[in-house]
């Protein structure tokens, strides 16, 4: 990362563009991908599938989030909802539920609030069975 007001000059413009070519080329595939594909499935469709997601995700947030969104690791009273916070780093936002949630209601917030990395060993254990995957 960069400072914005640094300029950059031509060459290394050169340099960051061999550097990422890689990253760019793969970008560019899978863009060109996902249109054809959605000009495939329409995108009239596109759009009102997109704005219903968009629209259940705003009512599972009021349902299950305290304060509707991202909060602070630091202000999320379950553990096991806190994202890993990588030192160094940025403070790594996480989301904290409403409390006196029904049973069923707590189970669905939980895993649409669960961390990925939390989530991972939830999938390894149910894919694996409480293993690692290894033995």
């Amino acid at each position: 990362s960069r400072e914005r007001s640094r300029a950059v000059s031509p060459s290394q413009i050169r340099r960051l563009r061999a550097w990422n070519r890689l990253d760019w080329e793969l970008y560019s595939h899978l863009n060109r991908s996902f249109w054809r594909r959605a000009e495939s499935f329409g995108i009239p469709r596109l759009r009102r599938e997109v704005s219903e997601l968009r629209e259940r995700r705003e009512r599972l947030a009021g349902m299950c989030l305290r304060g509707g969104g991202p909060v602070p690791a630091k202000a999320i009273p379950d553990g096991n909802l806190r994202p890993f916070q990588p030192p160094g780093a940025g403070d790594i936002l996480g989301f904290a539920l409403k409390e006196g949630l029904e049973p069923a209601e707590r189970e669905l917030c939980v895993r649409m609030a669960m961390p990925e990395l939390q989530y991972k060993d939830l999938l390894d254990r149910r894919q694996f069975g409480g293993k690692n995957g290894t033995g």
